[in-house]
C-alpha cells in the first residue's frame, strides 16, 4: 500500500473505490480489508459499504487517527464479577 502525499479527507465517509483511489491499491483490496476486519465499514446493502474517514485515517496513519471520545461515563461503579458471569451464561446458552 502506498501512501498518499498529504492525505486530504473533506468527505465524513468514502466508498471502497474512493479508498483505494486515494490510498492506491485495488478496489478489492479495500474490500478484502472490510471481510477481514482490517477497515471498519457500514454495511448499506448487500454490496454497498461506506467507510468514515477516521477508519481511513487509522488505515493510513494509525498515529494521526485519534482514540473515539468517552461518550457516557457509568454513574455508579461498574462491578465487573456480576458482569462476567451474566456474560459466560450468554455464551454458554449460545453454544447449546
Amino acid at each position: 500500500m502506498t501512501k498518499a502525499p498529504e492525505l486530504r479527507l473533506e468527505r465524513p465517509f468514502y466508498s471502497p473505490s474512493e479508498v483505494a483511489e486515494l490510498i492506491r491499491v485495488h478496489p478489492s483490496t479495500i474490500l478484502n480489508y472490510i471481510h477481514a476486519g482490517r477497515l471498519y465499514a457500514i454495511q448499506l446493502s448487500e454490496r454497498t459499504y461506506r467507510i468514515p474517514a477516521r477508519a481511513v485515517l487509522k488505515l493510513v496513519a494509525p498515529d494521526l487517527a485519534r482514540p473515539p471520545r468517552l461518550r457516557e461515563r457509568p454513574d455508579d461503579a461498574v462491578d465487573v464479577d456480576s458482569f462476567d458471569r451474566a456474560l459466560r451464561r450468554e455464551h454458554s446458552r449460545r453454544r447449546t
